[in-house]
C-alpha cells in the first residue's frame, strides 16, 4: 500500500537536495546539520593511575578487544535511556525475552520498538535493563518495577506489573516528546497528538522524583557478548572504590521513596563531599568490541569547585575502559568535568542533542551489531568540521538521531544518495510493518482468529487458530511439503491486556487436516494463577489472538543418529511436545520406536467416562498405568489424537497413561522398564566429549530453544553414525525436577541443568543408561 499524501509530503526533499550530484558534500552538511563548538573542556588522554588498581581481565578466546578502530562518534542516536531496574546483573541476549516476555522492557519495546504504536525515528527511546534493584512497593503483594529516565534525570519508583496502564502512563507522560520534529508536519492532527507527551498522565505514577546522583553505567551483558560480561564486574568494583576515594558516597540497595531515606537518590550536589553516586551494569548498548563500555550521567545542577559542573546534565560515553582508567575517569570527568578525548564515543545533553567529536578522520565507526533485516543504526558518523589535536573540541549536533544517518552518507559524495538515505530511512521506520505483518514470523506478533474450540475437561480445552491472511509459504513447513520443518517447535502467544507472552506447542496435524492452510491447534489447561492460560480460557470462537514464531527446539533426529528409541515422559499438557517428537521420529525412520508415558491428573483429559471401581482388596495398592490401544471409548480431543497416532504407527508407538486421581504413578521401576523395552542397539564405543549433540555435560548449560549449530563432533569409526537414545521429560517444574532434576537459570536463560532425580538414580544403578541415553528437559 503506498504511503498517504501527507506522508509523501513529509518525505519531500528540500530543493537544495535536487542539485547536481557533483556538488560538494560539505554544502549539504553545512546546510542541514548545524553544529556549533561546545564549551565542554577536554583532555587528550586518560591520566595514569596514582594508586593500585585491578588487572585487566583476559578476554575469552576469539573475542578480542578492538583497539584500532577510532572510537569518536561510535554512539547510536537516542533521545532517552529507560533503565529498567531488574536487580539482576545479566540477561538473555534479547532482554524482552526475560521471564518469558513478562517484563517492562518487553512492554516498552512493544510501544517504541520498530513498528511500535509510539515509534518515532526522530525520538528514539532506548530501553535497557539495569542491575539496580527496584524500590520496595508500599504494597508488597503487588509486583512492581522501577525505572530511571536519562537524560531526563527522573526516577519512576512504582510501575505495577498487574496492568498495562502504568506502562501507558510512563510512555505518554514522560517518554514521548513535548514537540515533534518538523518531518511530522504532514501527519494528521490525530497522528501528531498520538506522538506527543501528555502531562496529565504523570499524575498516575506516584513518587516520581528527580535524580541528583551521578549514575555510572557499565555494559555487562554477558548473555550478549562475553567481553562485556568479563569486564563489567571488575570495572564495577573499581568505580565504587575510586568514587569513594574521591569523596563521593556510593549508594547501593533499593531507592527508598516516601521516607527520609529518599535522599539516597537525591545526594547533595553543591560540593564533592556531598555527591552521591550509583554504579550499575546495563544491557547491550552497541560496540561490544570496545569493551569495557561506560556511560556516565552527571545530574543537572551538579557543582564543581563552587561553580556549575561543565558536564552537568550530560551523558558521556566511553569505550575501551580498563581498570587502570577508572581513577582518571572519576577524577577528570566526574570531579573536574573534562571529556577524555581518546576514549570518547560520544554523548548527549538534556536537550537531547548528540555530542560528537569533530575530527573527520575519526568518523568511521560502522556498528556491526545491525544484522540483516534490521534497520540501519541511526548514527554512522557525521562530518562536523575539522580541528587539530591542539584545539580538539566536541561539537553539539543540532539534529535528530535519525538525521545522523544522513551525515555519514554525505561522505560518499552523492547528494542523491543522501536524499535517498533520508527518504528511505524515515519511510522504513514509519511505514515498515510490525504488528501489521500478515505472515507468522519470529520477530513480530501477527493476528490469528480462533476458528474452533472443544472442551477436554473442566479446566482444559483444545482450540484451533487460523491466520487472517493465508500464506502459501509457511515458515514452519519444509519447502513444497506438508511436513513440519522442526521436530520440536513452539510459538508465542501475546496477552495484550498485561503485555506478556508465553510459549505454546502446536499439536501435530490430524490425518484429515491440511497443514498448508496455516491453521494450528493447541492443548491448554487454564490454571488459576496462570495469567496467559486464564486469558486464553476466556476467549471463544471468533476472537483474535496474536502469535510469534516459530521457535525451534532440540534437533532430536541429529541426537538420535543411528539409535532408534525415544522415551518421552510428559506431565499434563507437556504431552503435546511428546506428540510432536513421536511424529517427527516415527515419520523419518521405519526402525524407530517411541514410548510415550503420560502422567495426567484426571481421566477426563483422556476420555469422558468414569473410572471402574476398584475391588476392596486392592485399595492399598497403587493403580497401574493404562496401556492405550488403537480403540478408546468416549475419547477426549487429546485422546482421539493419541488413538489416531496409535493406529497410524501401531507397535512402533507405545502409550502408557498414569492418572494421578486414580493413584497411578510412573515410579523408578516403570521408567527403567520403558528405557529397556525398546529396540536393542549395540553400543559402539566412541568418545562424545565436546559434541554439542551427544555430550550430556555440555547440555547442562544450554537452552531447549536451539539455534542452528555445528553437527556431530563424535570421533566415530568410518561408516558409523553416532547417536544416543533419548529420554525426554516435559511438564511442570516440579514434575521435571522429580524425574530429571530442575532446570537452572544461567546467563539470563533457563538451561538444562545437571541430571538429578529418578534419571540420576537409574544411571547410577545402571551405568549403561548414562552411556547410551541422552536426557533432555523441555
Amino acid at each position: 500500500m503506498p504511503p498517504s499524501t501527507a506522508l509523501r509530503r513529509c518525505f519531500q526533499p528540500p530543493r537544495a537536495l535536487l542539485g547536481s550530484a557533483s556538488s560538494p558534500a560539505r554544502t549539504f552538511s553545512r546546510r542541514s546539520f548545524a553544529t556549533k563548538p561546545s564549551p565542554l573542556p577536554t583532555v587528550p588522554t586518560c591520566p595514569s593511575p596514582t594508586c593500585g588498581c585491578a588487572a585487566t581481565p583476559a578476554m575469552p578466546e576469539g573475542l578480542d578487544i578492538d583497539r584500532t578502530t577510532p572510537l569518536n562518534g561510535a554512539i547510536t542516536g537516542y533521545a532517552e535511556h529507560v533503565l529498567v531496574c531488574t536487580g539482576r546483573d545479566d540477561w538473555p541476549s534479547r532482554i524482552e525475552e526475560e521471564n518469558s516476555g513478562d517484563n517492562l522492557a518487553a512492554d516498552l519495546k512493544e510501544l517504541f520498538g520498530r513498528g511500535g504504536r509510539l515509534s518515532d525515528p526522530f525520538h528514539n527511546i532506548s530501553v535497557l535493563n539495569a542491575s539496580f534493584p527496584s524500590s520496595i512497593s508500599p504494597r508488597p503483594e503487588i509486583q512492581s518495577t522501577s525505572a530511571y529516565l536519562l537524560p531526563s534525570f527522573k526516577y519512576v519508583p512504582f510501575l505495577p506489573r498487574i496492568s498495562f496502564d502504568s506502562v501507558e502512563a510512563l510512555a505518554n507522560g514522560y517518554l514521548l516528546p513535548e514537540k515533534l520534529h518538523s518531518a511530522h508536519d504532514g501527519l494528521s492532527p490525530v497522528h501528531r497528538d498520538r506522538l506527543l507527551r501528555k502531562e496529565a498522565y504523570q499524575s498516575l505514577l506516584p513518587g516520581v522524583q528527580d535524580v541528583k546522583d551521578v549514575v555510572v553505567l557499565i555494559c555487562g551483558h554477558g548473555g550478549r557478548d562475553m567481553r562485556c560480561g568479563v569486564m563489567a564486574p571488575v570495572l564495577e568494583r573499581e568505580f565504587e572504590e575510586k568514587l569513594e576515594r574521591e569523596g563521593l558516597t556510593v549508594a547501593t540497595g533499593p531507592v527508598a521513596v516516601g521516607t527520609t531515606a529518599a535522599a539516597t537518590i537525591e545526594g547533595g550536589i553543591s560540593e564533592k563531599e556531598g555527591v552521591t553516586a550509583r554504579v550499575g551494569r546495563i544491557s547491550h548498548i552497541g560496540g561490544h568490541k570496545y569493551a569495557g563500555n561506560v556511560i556516565i550521567y552527571l545530574p543537572p545542577g551538579m557543582k564543581a569547585e563552587g561553580k556549575t559542573h561543565p558536564l552537568a546534565g550530560h551523558g558521556i560515553w566511553y569505550g575501551r575502559v580498563e581498570p587502570a582508567h577508572v581513577e582518571g575517569i572519576v577524577r577528570e570527568t566526574i570531579v573536574q568535568g573534562n571529556i577524555i578525548a581518546d576514549m570518547f564515543r560520544g554523548g548527549i545533553n538534556t536537550d537531547r542533542q548528540i555530542i560528537l567529536p569533530p575530527d573527520e578522520d575519526h568518523a568511521h565507526f560502522p556498528l556491526a551489531e545491525d544484522g540483516p533485516g534490521k534497520p540501519p543504526s541511526c548514527l554512522r558518523g557525521a562530518r562536523l568540521g575539522s580541528s587539530t589535536a591542539a584545539d580538539w573540541e566536541p561539537a553539539v549536533v543540532e539534529m535528530s538521531p535519525c538525521e545522523l544517518d544522513v551525515a555519514s552518507a554525505t561522505r560518499a559524495g552523492s547528494i542523491f544518495v543522501v536524499a535517498g538515505s533520508l527518504l528511505g530511512g524515515v519511510a522504513y521506520y514509519l511505514l515498515s510493518p510490525s504488528s501489521d505483518a500478515t505472515s507468522l514470523n519470529d520477530t513480530t506478533f501477527v493476528p490469528y482468529t480462533i476458528t474452533a474450540r472443544e472442551s477436554v475437561s473442566a479446566t482444559s480445552f483444545v482450540f484451533t487458530v487460523s491466520p487472517r491472511h493465508p500464506n502459501p509459504s509457511l515458515s514452519y513447513l519444509l519447502p513444497l511439503s506438508r511436513n513440519w520443518r522442526y521436530p520440536l517447535w513452539s510459538v508465542e502467544f501475546k496477552q495484550p491486556e498485561v503485555q506478556i507472552a508465553r510459549h505454546y506447542t502446536p499439536l501435530p496435524p490430524l490425518r484429515n487436516e491440511d497443514a498448508l492452510d496455516g491453521s494450528l491447534r493447541f492443548y491448554v489447561r487454564s490454571v488459576g494463577d496462570g495469567e496467559m492460560s486464564s486469558y486464553l480460557g476466556r476467549l471463544g470462537v471468533g476472537n483474535q489472538v496474536w502469535l510469534r514464531g516459530p521457535h525451534a527446539g532440540f534437533d532430536l533426529l541429529g541426537r538420535l543418529g543411528a539409535c532408534a528409541h525415544v522415551v518421552f515422559l510428559a506431565g499434563g499438557t507437556g504431552v503435546v511436545p511428546g506428540l510432536q517428537a513421536a511424529s517427527a521420529v516415527l515419520d523419518q525412520r521405519r526402525d524407530t520406536k517411541v514410548t510415550l508415558l503420560w502422567a495426567v491428573r484426571s481421566r477426563h483429559e483422556l476420555q469422558a467416562v468414569q473410572r471402574t471401581p476398584r475391588p476392596w482388596w486392592s485399595l492399598w495398592r497403587g493403580e497401574k498405568p493404562l496401556v492405550l490401544g488403537e480403540t478408546l471409548e468416549a475419547a477426549s480431543p487429546v485422546g482421539r489424537q493419541l488413538q489416531e497416532m496409535k493406529t497410524r504407527y501401531h507397535d512402533r508407538l507405545t502409550i502408557h497413561v498414569a492418572i494421578s486421581e486414580e493413584d497411578a504413578r510412573f515410579d523408578d521401576k516403570a521408567i527403567f522398564k520403558a528405557l529397556t523395552a525398546g529396540p536393542v542397539h549395540k553400543a559402539i564405543k566412541y568418545d562424545s566429549t565436546g559434541c554439542r549433540l551427544h555430550d550430556q555435560g555440555l547440555h547442562n548449560q544450554v537452552s531447549e530453544f536451539e539455534s542452528l549449530g555445528a553437527g556431530c563432533a563424535c570421533p566415530a569409526p568410518a561408516g558409523v553414525i553416532p547417536g544416543k537414545n533419548l529420554f525426554i521429560v516435559c511438564g511442570p517444574d516440579g514434575f521435571i525436577s522429580h524425574y530429571a532434576g530442575p532446570k537452572v537459570w544461567l546467563g539470563g536463560q533457563q538451561t538444562q541443568g545437571p541430571i538429578e532425580g529418578v534419571a540420576a538414580r537409574l544411571q547410577e544403578q545402571h551405568p549403561a543408561l548414562a552411556r547410551d541415553w541422552l536426557v533432555l528437559k523441555l
